[in-house]
């Protein structure tokens, strides 16, 4: 019972077809130009002056490359480092002396085209070109010429390894206490330890007035208390201080401990407090911690001086080297367990690590203002999620494990700087995670600088690059997320498909400048050299080589054409009546960029009017003298009714037009003129019938953009191919010069010649629209505003707002998501 009544509806939806049809195209109706049909959109309803009804938009681009060679260049539409799914709009040559110039045309609403360079040695980069601010690139691309920062920092001075003269030093000797009333060190005065010393002394102030006293250690001295304060204590050569003893030691306030070469530090946790406090190592501390080196303390490592840390005791919640002061390390210093962190709480907080020193520590905190000049070997690099930083890598910062930079909107700046996970054979390895929180950090890569990783998660953060050009290389994956920055001269390299994997082509979570380039892993051009003179070094390339030619583009994205039949009269607007679908564009060039030969295959995918109709296509900048060759058709029985010339394109026209068919029925197989693939489950649907034409030029001299789709003018042809014909072109598209421009401004029309304003009705509405997606037509009588909602905001806002309104559909009202 289901299927009788839904025959007898189509039965009765193609009567009523007929009836409106011999209605509206009635002698009366179209010899009186006054007469007009209600407007379909509703009372009142129209577009702005001056809205062209245009789905696509274009942009200029001149690329000139500086190589000898031909390099290729390709405009797509979507980043293929982050999906396969994209198209291209152009491609052609360019090199030294020789641009690739031409007219870009895209769907409007478009952010964000993607420049694809293949090189002589085949190296292919992909550069950003954000059409949304600039809608013209010239040039090889926008390098900055800013001058690269190297951070504000002062290096610090080395300190001198003094000699002494302990003449007249009193001898601490044994366990003699010097801490009585009595008998106690004295401010001025000097003291040694010539063999063993463990007696008590006065470690506070209380006894010195304000002064000072000396200690030289020549032998090994064990303290009894736990601190030491205003004194000046020098370890000489086979000197030793040992503090095993006591869980902390506290060099206290207006204290200095001069460690001489050959002389050592023992001890467990040391700790340097806040006034006038410095320790300066030219020999060797081993210890098991200094978990607080405080406010204005400094503790320096000297040249070839040696500062071990064991970390076993450490809690943890603690560093095995903490400092709010601060560390100039000239020498090596090692933690087996634990971490060093230098904080970022107190302005007074500076750490620098010098040429050709050494950092060896599981856990490398960074979260002051500090300075890497020599080496930093650490498992794990994190900012403990914490402060904002400022840090300056001038050298190898190494990473073996991860590296972490969360909750911080601070600054890592590079000059000529490697962040890695270390070296193994002479290479540079990747950090396995590099993250960075979404805080706003930033990274700035200068004069040849890189950070190697595998698995990069960097949302918000910028990365910009000055100088030479830098690296930004992963080997797995790099996300980003809102919103991401790359800018200057900086090359990133990345697995295609592997970048910001997943996020949309038109709203990325991420800006680009023109001037950054991403390339597949070693494959970029860039060689950076590190401090150590080691080099990441791209693939080998092949000999430098031309392009085969000629260049072949083929653009598979999608163009639905959809035409009313009832010009100059409304219809109903459901833009059906004639459904016509580009479904390929193959162009190629040559070495000029000018085209040798133009193919196109467009489908013929509904006939909802019930009259004969026919198609064709006017090049709209193809002169039809251009045309030297016959027009290859796949299927040649399609157009007997045209007036065609010895090369199959139409007789009398200044541009070239091409015959697709007569008559629609006719070609998708029907005798009757009936209602095809506009009623759902109607059993007179059928398949799309594919009409296809190749053009080949002899002697080339049209450039690609001519045969972009803004320049291809599809138009119907109603009653007849009759002299002149009436013609229904797209809105804004000019007649051919067989239209029977009579018709201009009768009725419901509003065109005229003068202002070059064709096919647009007295409220500005359009019979033909060109959708630049594989569109899913209204079913038949469903007007277009009811199938899409979003479609009459878009018309009555001139396109700046809904400008991807065909992709908000009821499916209930549409074909194509019907069983056909």
């Amino acid at each position: 019972m289901m299927k009788k009544t839904i025959l007898l509806t189509s039965i009765i939806a193609i009567a009523i077809v007929r009836m409106l049809s011999s209605c509206v195209d009635s002698e009366k109706d179209l010899y009186d130009p006054s007469y007009q049909t209600a407007n379909p959109m509703g009372d009142g309803f129209a577009a702005p002056d001056g809205f062209d009804w245009n789905m696509t938009t274009t942009s200029i681009l001149s690329i000139e490359i500086d190589d000898e060679l031909y390099n290729q260049i390709e405009i797509l539409d979507a980043n293929p480092f982050s999906t396969s799914d994209y198209h291209i709009l152009a491609k052609g040559v360019s090199k030294k002396g020789q641009a690739f110039s031409q007219e870009i045309n895209y769907t409007e609403g478009t952010n964000y085209l993607y420049i694809r360079k293949t090189d002589s040695r085949s190296r292919v980069s992909i550069s950003t070109w954000d059409v949304s601010k600039n809608k013209e690139i010239v040039g090889s691309r926008t390098t900055r010429v800013a001058k690269a920062t190297t951070g504000s920092y002062n290096i610090p001075e080395k300190y001198p390894e003094e000699t002494y003269d302990t003449t007249g030093a009193i001898e601490l000797r044994g366990n003699t206490n010097w801490n009585q009333s009595n008998h106690h060190l004295e401010a001025g005065k000097s003291y040694i330890i010539k063999d063993k010393f463990n007696g008590e002394i006065n470690h506070t102030s209380g006894y010195l007035n304000g002064g000072r006293f000396t200690i030289f250690v020549e032998g090994e001295w064990t303290p009894s208390q736990n601190q030491i304060q205003s004194a000046d204590i020098i370890i000489l050569k086979g000197g030793k201080i040992n503090t095993d003893s006591f869980t902390s030691f506290l060099i206290a306030d207006n204290s200095i401990l001069t460690i001489q070469s050959g002389g050592s530090l023992i001890g467990n946790n040391i700790n340097l407090a806040a006034i006038g406090v410095l320790l300066k190592n030219f020999g060797t501390i081993n210890v098991n911690s200094m978990k607080d080196l405080n406010t204005t303390s400094i503790l320096y490592n000297a040249p070839k001086a040696t500062i071990n840390v064991t970390g076993k005791s450490v809690a943890s919640w603690e560093q095995s080297i903490f400092t709010k002061g601060a560390i100039y390390n000239f020498g090596e210093l090692t933690i087996q367990e634990g971490a060093l962190k230098f904080n970022s709480q107190d302005a007074t907080c500076y750490f620098y690590n010098g040429t050709e020193a050494t950092i060896n520590t599981p856990t490398f905190i960074i979260g002051g203002i500090g300075v890497n000049d020599g080496t930093v070997n650490a498992q794990k690099i994190s900012n403990d999620n914490g402060g904002n930083p400022t840090f300056t890598n001038n050298c190898s910062l190494y990473a073996k494990n991860s590296f972490e930079f969360g909750g911080t909107n601070g600054t890592i700046i590079m000059n000529k700087g490697i962040l890695a996970g270390g070296i193994e054979n002479g290479t540079f390895i990747a950090i396995p995670s590099f993250k960075c929180g979404n805080s706003g950090s930033t990274f700035e890569l200068n004069n040849g600088s890189m950070i190697k990783a595998e698995i990069m998660d960097i949302p918000n953060v910028t990365f910009k690059a000055a100088g030479t050009r830098s690296l930004l290389k992963s080997t797995k994956s790099i996300s980003t997320g809102w919103t991401t920055k790359f800018n200057g001269n900086l090359d990133i390299e990345c697995p295609e498909g592997e970048f910001a994997k997943g996020v949309p082509a038109n709203n990325p979570n991420y800006i680009m400048e023109n001037s950054v380039e991403l390339y597949i892993p070693n494959g970029s051009k860039t060689i950076i050299t590190s401090c150590s003179e080691i080099s990441e070094i791209p693939d080998p390339t092949p000999d430098p080589e031309d392009p085969e030619f000629p260049i072949e583009v083929e653009d598979n994205k999608d163009y639905t054409y959809l035409f009313e039949d009832q010009w100059p009269l409304y219809g109903d607007y459901d833009m059906n009546d004639i459904v016509l679908t580009i479904q390929k564009r193959k162009i190629y060039t040559n070495k000029e960029n000018k085209v040798t030969k133009f193919e196109l295959s467009i489908d013929l995918s509904a006939a909802g009017a019930t009259k004969s109709i026919g198609a064709a296509i006017m090049l709209d900048n193809v002169p039809a003298n251009a045309i030297t060759q016959p027009v290859e058709f796949s299927d040649n029985t399609l157009a007997k009714n045209f007036n065609l010339n010895n090369n199959n394109i139409e007789n009398g026209q200044d541009y070239t037009v091409i015959p697709l068919f007569d008559d629609a029925h006719k070609v998708l197989g029907r005798d009757r003129y009936e209602q095809i693939n506009t009623v759902s489950d109607y059993a007179g649907n059928t398949k799309p019938k594919n009409i296809s034409f190749s053009i080949t030029f002899n002697n080339p001299t049209i450039s690609a953009d001519a045969f972009n789709v803004n320049k291809l003018n599809v138009f119907i042809i109603v009653d007849g191919n009759r002299n002149p014909r009436k013609e229904i072109h797209v809105a804004g598209y000019q007649p051919t010069k067989l239209a029977n421009t009579d018709l201009f401004g009768g009725n419901n029309d509003n065109s005229h010649h003068a202002s070059k304003k064709y096919y647009i009705s007295k409220e500005n509405l359009a019979w033909g629209i060109m959708v630049p997606s594989n569109f899913k037509w209204p079913l038949e009588y469903v007007n277009i505003k009811t199938a899409y909602s979003q479609f009459s905001d878009w018309v009555t806002s001139g396109g700046t707002e809904n400008e991807k309104w065909w992709n908000d559909f009821d499916v209930n009202k549409v074909f194509q998501t019907n069983k056909n």
